[in-house]
């Protein structure tokens, strides 16, 4: 019973199931838009907003973009609340669905790479030829300036502690030569 005109007639929960295919796209080697940056949406129902890039998540290909694309996002009641409430949350977009901003005309524009006499690469906008600055980056997590106790300090770190022109080396047992007396030699087991 496993022709195709048979299949129709066997209930739903005892046909096979289709083997779900996964996504066989190839992640981007380079990414242009970075968070901070400032896009246009040139596609969709948001077709000409702008906004700054909020997050970029490179493994499905999306960006969230503040103030667009913006969904209602139930949030679950807490403890003390009665009931839970609901806000108003940018959703991801697909990245070919943005263009950054030229800084000259302020139109949304391609992007290509360049580099300066110094040998930095910078982000150089299509339209108008002017360079993209990339925006600073501001971690969310600050970063511990101050040492703690398992910290090594700048000085211990650049002292030198070997020589090889002294001859000093460290004690290193030469396994190469055999041992001079073999009964002295103990075997573990």
């Amino acid at each position: 019973m496993s022709t195709k005109a048979s299949m129709r007639f066997m209930p739903a929960f005892l046909r096979p199931r289709r083997k779900h295919k996964p996504n066989l796209e190839a992640p981007l080697r380079t990414w242009n838009i970075v968070t901070g940056d400032k896009v246009i949406v040139n596609y969709g129902p948001c077709k000409g907003q702008q906004g700054t890039v909020l997050e970029v998540i490179r493994k499905s290909k999306r960006i969230v973009v503040d103030g667009v694309n913006l969904r209602v996002k139930n949030l679950k009641k807490k403890y003390w609340e009665e009931k839970g409430t609901s806000i108003m949350a940018p959703a991801s977009l697909h990245y070919s669905n943005v263009n950054l901003v030229d800084p000259v005309s302020g139109l949304p524009t391609r992007v290509g790479t360049g580099y300066l006499d110094d040998g930095t690469k910078v982000r150089i906008a299509k339209r108008s030829g002017a360079i993209i600055p990339k925006p600073v980056f501001q971690r969310h997590k600050p970063m511990n300036l101050v040492a703690g106790p398992l910290d090594t300090s700048p000085e211990d770190v650049m002292e030198v502690t070997y020589n090889p022109d002294q001859g000093d080396l460290p004690m290193i047992p030469n396994f190469q030569e055999p041992a001079e007396d073999p009964e002295d030699v103990q075997i573990r087991r």
